[in-house]
């Protein structure tokens, strides 16, 4: 069992960004899924976007990147990880979720996306998507009925908190619309899917 009091959310800097973009967050996620760091970098001098990390000590065990939504109701966890050479699957991922839900109980809702799962894909793909669902699950956030199709990757939507899937959705649209051109969101961004 985990013990919370041996951890410490801190909020990184520039320079801790950087590394953890480089050492984690990209072997993590794959290049469809992953956002430029420059993109980072302007949400965050807008101070639309905190990256935080989970310590022991003082080593980094996990970390996560919240996004804003621009009218300030809801934030997207836009990532989430344990670091590369940490133990996986023993509770330091909901350990990190706690930490973020506590420090966020001021906002509205917490959003999600997480990959869906898809048929075309190997059994072992849909396997290992299947336990990051049922994380978020288990960590209690509610399924949303929707789909969203981003730069082309499927995500399965998540909401932490009591507001309802029309007003969710609204704010998952904001945070992309606030972002790009209008160009780029009708090419690129279809919350929910096309049908």
């Amino acid at each position: 069992m985990i013990e919370l009091e041996q951890y410490e959310l801190k909020k990184l800097d520039l320079d801790t960004l950087h590394l953890v973009y480089r050492d984690h967050l990209t072997p993590d996620f794959p290049p469809a899924e992953r956002k430029p760091l420059a993109a980072m970098e302007k949400l965050l001098s807008a101070g639309r976007y905190e990256p935080w990390g989970l310590y022991r000590g003082e080593e980094l065990m996990a970390y996560a990147m919240m996004w804003k939504d621009p009218e300030g109701g809801f934030e997207l966890l836009d990532y989430l990880g344990v670091c590369q050479g940490k133990p996986r699957g023993e509770g330091i991922g909901t350990v990190m979720v706690a930490y973020l839900m506590d420090h966020y109980s001021h906002v509205e809702g917490i959003l999600v996306e997480a990959e869906a799962e898809d048929d075309g894909l190997p059994e072992e793909e849909n396997a290992l998507r299947r336990r990051r669902l049922a994380f978020y699950r288990r960590v209690g956030f509610k399924d949303l009925s929707y789909v969203a199709d981003i730069y082309g990757v499927r995500y399965a939507m998540f909401l932490y908190g009591d507001k309802s899937e029309e007003e969710a959705m609204e704010a998952h649209q904001r945070l992309y619309h606030y972002e790009l051109t209008p160009w780029l969101y009708d090419k690129f961004i279809y919350i929910p899917e096309k049908a």
